[in-house]
């Protein structure tokens, strides 16, 4: 370990969504969802848009679980919580092809992001 000084580089990390803290998610939902923020970025970065102007993002839950480091069935319990609550939407593609994630923000952070 070495101290943190004002010379001191910074590896990349995760931008975690101030919204998230008062949700009623698991934490497990809330660090896929950080997770998926940034692989949207990254989508959006190499032009995988939908027709409708959305970002298209791919994240199998054999990515989130290697990424989490958690079992297969909290990991889609952590998907199936930010299904329920809006935040994202997967549609299957079938044949063993992975979901097309939607990431959605709430109104009022679509709304603050712009104004920055």
């Amino acid at each position: 370990m070495i101290p943190f000084k004002t010379d001191t580089e910074i590896s990349s990390y995760l931008i975690f969504p101030r919204f998230l803290i008062p949700l009623d998610l698991s934490n497990d939902a809330k660090v896929l969802y950080a997770l998926l923020l940034d692989r949207a970025g990254i989508s959006k970065k190499k032009g995988f848009i939908e027709t409708d102007g959305t970002v298209r993002l791919y994240f199998t839950v054999e990515d989130a679980k290697t990424k989490l480091r958690r079992s297969r069935k909290v990991t889609t319990r952590a998907f199936h919580e930010l299904e329920s609550c809006g935040l994202i939407f997967r549609r299957k593609q079938g044949l063993g092809r992975p979901a097309i994630i939607t990431l959605n923000l709430p109104v009022d952070e679509r709304r603050s992001s712009n104004d920055r």
